[in-house]
């Protein structure tokens, strides 16, 4: 099944201290362990990234591939500040499924759990499949430089996302490069979420993609730096 076949079902689960929302074609077991020991799942998957409060893992189960992340509040003031509001599960959640649900080629998640207390919010969880592929990152920075035909075919996915982004008003926040994985089947897409936003004026959309636009022409730019340095040093 492709990662961005529209869900057309959910599952809700709520108590006093947590709130799920899981796609209803997550395996039963899977929702059990989101539901009690989300911690556990953490602990028992592949760490792929730890930065500050937030932890990243591959998690395998049956014979399917998820990523799962575990997003902490950076401290008590800033939790106090924010009680009320969403979780960055919830928030990346709802702004991944908008861009699935409009084409773009971002990995839909199939669970987010937080735990609050009533109304006010803690930590959170969110679950989305795992892309199969090479980041851009790795074709820049590693191997022969690459051939013209590849820079052109990449910057043209990447000036289709821009357009799709502004048909929804949508910012990313983030353009390391990376955060963009080429499948197999040589298509892009774009993951980590959690800076992306929807915009509620044109003018704020527009200034957030132009500056992340460049923050992307400089990560590249940087990455082939990395690369030509290494061959020098070879």
């Amino acid at each position: 099944m492709n990662e961005n076949t529209p869900r057309l079902a959910s599952i809700r689960k709520r108590s006093l201290s947590r709130v799920a929302l899981c796609d209803a074609a997550l395996p039963d077991d899977l929702v059990e362990w989101l539901w009690t020991e989300p911690e556990s799942l953490i602990s028992a998957g592949q760490m792929l990234q730890s930065k500050g409060v937030r932890k990243t893992v591959r998690l395998e189960w049956n014979g399917l591939s998820y990523v799962l992340k575990y997003y902490a509040e950076p401290s008590r003031m800033h939790a106090m500040k924010l009680l009320t509001s969403r979780s960055r599960a919830r928030r990346t959640w709802n702004v991944s499924h908008r861009m699935a649900d409009n084409g773009i080629l971002a990995p839909r998640p199939v669970a987010c759990i937080e735990n609050r207390f009533g109304p006010l919010r803690r930590d959170s969880y969110l679950l989305y499949p795992y892309i199969d592929g090479r980041t851009l990152r790795s074709f820049l920075e590693t191997g022969a430089p690459l051939f013209r035909s590849a820079v052109e075919r990449f910057w043209v996915q990447l000036r289709h996302l821009w357009d799709q982004l502004a048909e929804i008003n949508c910012g990313l926040g983030d353009a390391n490069v990376g955060n963009y994985v080429i499948c197999p089947a040589g298509r892009m897409w774009v993951i980590d979420l959690d800076k992306a936003r929807i915009y509620r004026t044109q003018r704020a959309g527009q200034r957030r993609r132009d500056w992340t636009w460049r923050f992307l022409e400089r990560s590249w730019e940087i990455a082939e730096g990395r690369r030509n340095r290494r061959a020098q040093a070879a």
